[in-house]
């Protein structure tokens, strides 16, 4: 009974939107559906790289751990996005962590069928090295973020970037319907969650934060200009 959704859901990602029919049927019959918890991790450090994941419903951060114990959240994921792309040699082990933000509906791409299409059909390849670029212009970007900007113009960049991602037009703003709390928003930014809490109070007071608590509330023109460092 899932058989038709999980076509239609493969068809209404960006990697697979181009192939036929018969040809997302032939994918579809190899992608199973996997369904993960609230705080459930859907594969660790160091696992193999055996699977590209697509978001049919839910979502995912993506984080990496150090040896101190700490956690940096890189990014989070929501519907109809890939992740765990970095999986072209068996030997690829994962450099990150993914975990189920809410409840979460994959679906499962094993490594040898994404290499099977890959060589068989050059737009999907060329898709996929699209994807992989992308991923790492967002981390040299963030990279280059934490470098440049205060703590302030990390968390205001952060809400600016999840409201265009995530965010709900409201009549007062934009509403980010994500659960993510302010421990959370630190290991997005490289922060305390003190330093967070003091960040999010002064973004309210500029009115750039309509609502503080969750869900989060933004006027993302103001985030904008407190980024850009406007009056």
């Amino acid at each position: 009974m899932e058989y038709p959704s999980l076509v239609w859901h493969l068809k209404s990602t960006s990697l697979f939107e181009d192939l036929e029919l018969a040809e997302i049927e032939k994918v579809a019959a190899s992608t199973p559906y996997r369904h993960y918890k609230a705080g459930e991790v859907i594969y660790r450090m160091d696992d193999p790289a055996d699977a590209l994941y697509f978001v049919k419903e839910g979502l995912v951060k993506i984080s990496k751990f150090f040896p101190n114990g700490k956690e940096a959240i890189l990014g989070v994921v929501g519907q109809y996005s890939a992740f765990g792309e970095l999986l072209l040699t068996p030997e690829e082990r994962r450099p990150t962590q993914a975990e189920a933000i809410e409840p979460t509906t994959l679906i499962v791409l094993p490594r040898s069928e994404l290499q099977n299409l890959l060589e068989k059909r050059p737009t999907i390849a060329l898709k996929f090295v699209r994807l992989m670029a992308e991923r790492l212009f967002e981390a040299q970007s963030w990279s280059a973020e934490v470098s440049a900007y205060s703590a302030p113009e990390r968390i205001a960049s952060l809400l600016y970037r999840l409201a265009l991602e995530f965010g709900t037009p409201q009549q007062e703003g934009t509403e980010i319907s994500l659960k993510l709390n302010q421990e959370d928003m630190a290991r997005m930014v490289g922060a305390t969650r003190e330093t967070v809490s003091h960040c999010l109070s002064r973004l309210k007071k500029r009115g750039a934060i309509v609502r503080g608590r969750s869900p989060i509330l933004v006027n993302v023109e103001k985030l904008q200009d407190f980024i850009h460092g406007y009056e």
